[in-house]
């Protein structure tokens, strides 16, 4: 399972790895590798953005989810989106506090790890 968290603050993404017992990676891991948790850096230079549209669309089909925080705060989040695997982009509010972001990304992770239906609590 590869997660992909574009625009999260380092120390949240730690916390989701640890509380799920994913792996931080730098990039995303192979089939039956233990699950990771990828953070992917701010991009500016179209060099950067391709390589990673480049690197997306060949291990496409290993991405579980990516989730994009405060969509508005970056050029490059419409690259992010567009090669995202259809069904597999998600977005949180950077307008909420922290402790409401990582309750955000747990849900999606958590649905994504089978633990609980996405409409659950609704």
């Amino acid at each position: 399972m590869n997660i992909l968290l574009y625009g999260v603050a380092a120390e949240i993404a730690e916390r989701i790895a640890e509380r799920y017992s994913l792996k931080m990676t730098s990039s995303l891991v192979d089939p039956g590798e233990p699950a990771g948790l990828q953070l992917i850096p701010p991009m500016s230079s179209p060099r950067q953005l391709l390589a990673f549209y480049n690197a997306m669309l060949v291990r496409e089909s290993e991405i579980d989810a990516v989730i994009v925080c405060d969509r508005g705060s970056c050029d490059a989040v419409s690259t992010v989106q567009y090669c995202s695997p259809q069904g597999k982009f998600f977005t949180v509010s950077g307008d909420a506090g922290e402790e409401e972001l990582e309750y955000a990304i747990s849900r999606i992770v958590e649905t994504k790890l089978g633990r609980v239906c996405a409409h659950e609590g609704i």
